[in-house]
């Protein structure tokens, strides 16, 4: 469990039981934060967006304007990463404020939870910023608890991040008296990172652990199944051994090296598998899918089986483009037409996260 970074002090506190913010910044401008190593996004720029907003209240001694702030979205979309690289920002930029960082699974041990007076520590009812990671996994018995530290936070409108795997309205687990708290609050999505954003992500990391990569295999990399985790942790595999290789890992090096460590590579799921799926979920077949139709379903079941191969097997454009039938411009347009309506068209993305999962 961490530890409040500093105790305030007495005038703080008489400040407070004055029902006045204590100053927390003496700049005339909002201070600018550095998120470090973080990079911001397409899928992430709206949780980022929302967290510097209560983080800069927060620097300039004043109530924050939502409480409390909801991020959710699916493993390895970097919501812990965002949660740590704001709270390194918030104590450079104002060192004198107050911070916790709790998971919501510890909130229900001895040490922290009492039967008669709810947490044992005040500090997370007190403190200026509080982050209460994972609350899909927060003990039922602490429940209650937590909405009495969120209904103090909420009076006092004081700064309170809560990540979470699902939204809130998916958490049937929770007691409705909490989810409803919640909801109430901002709530804000990370979604998957695309492929472009996962080569960027890999990109940087490898260039920080001094891997060289050629286009080939960063794009064989960022196409692994199993999201942008699963491609980190193949890339920490080759760290650490690429400094046996003279120059930079082509995509022959890079598969031969996971292969030979028995690690998976882009060869787990077939475009024979993506077809067959595909053509049964938009119900079409495979004739229309491989024809020269234009008709709106069987170009967008195309669309997304030129989507998926890449996604999910990591062929390159042209031998998707010789297994359609057509110009790897066709399937690039595809890949980039497909990645943008998903995020606007909930129907379509629901149905290639269906795909996805299928295959996977």
């Amino acid at each position: 469990m961490s530890t409040p970074r500093r105790t305030k002090s007495d005038a703080r506190h008489a400040l407070r039981d004055e029902g006045r913010t204590p100053p927390l910044a003496t700049a005339s401008q909002p201070p600018k934060f550095n998120l470090g190593n973080f990079q911001i996004l397409p899928e992430n720029r709206s949780a980022v967006r929302a967290v510097k907003t209560l983080a800069r209240a927060v620097s300039l001694g004043k109530r924050v304007s939502v409480c409390p702030l909801v991020l959710h979205g699916t493993p390895g979309s970097g919501k812990s990463h965002l949660t740590k690289a704001f709270l390194a920002a918030l104590m450079q930029t104002s060192p004198e404020i107050t911070i916790r960082s709790e998971s919501a699974g510890d909130l229900a041990k001895p040490d922290v939870l009492t039967e008669d007076s709810g947490f044992a520590d005040a500090n997370l009812q007190e403190c200026d910023v509080l982050v209460l990671e994972d609350i899909q996994h927060l003990p039922e018995r602490a429940a209650d608890n937590v909405c009495e530290l969120l209904d103090h936070r909420i009076r006092h409108r004081q700064m309170f991040v809560i990540t979470s795997s699902t939204s809130p309205g998916e958490l049937t687990h929770l007691p409705r008296r909490l989810t409803s708290r919640l909801v109430a609050g901002l709530i804000v999505k990370l979604e998957p990172l695309g492929i472009a954003s996962r080569r960027a992500v890999l990109a940087a990391t490898a260039k920080t652990r001094n891997v060289r990569l050629e286009p080939d295999a960063l794009d064989c990399l960022a196409n692994q199944t199993g999201g942008l985790r699963a491609a980190l942790g193949l890339l920490q595999n080759l760290a650490l051994i690429a400094s046996q290789f003279p120059g930079p890992l082509d995509l022959a090096t890079v598969e031969n090296i996971l292969t030979g460590s028995g690690l998976p590579t882009s060869a787990g799921t077939t475009l024979d598998a993506i077809i067959k799926r595909v053509v049964a979920v938009f119900g079409v077949t495979e004739k229309t899918l491989f024809g020269p139709s234009r008709l709106r379903n069987v170009l967008l079941s195309r669309q997304v089986a030129m989507y998926l191969a890449r996604e999910l097997v990591g062929l390159s454009f042209p031998r998707i483009g010789a297994a359609f039938g057509r110009d790897h411009t066709t399937v690039l347009h595809a890949c980039v037409k497909i990645e943008d309506a998903m995020k606007t068209n909930a129907e379509l993305s629901s149905r290639v996260r269906q795909l996805r999962n299928e295959l996977v």
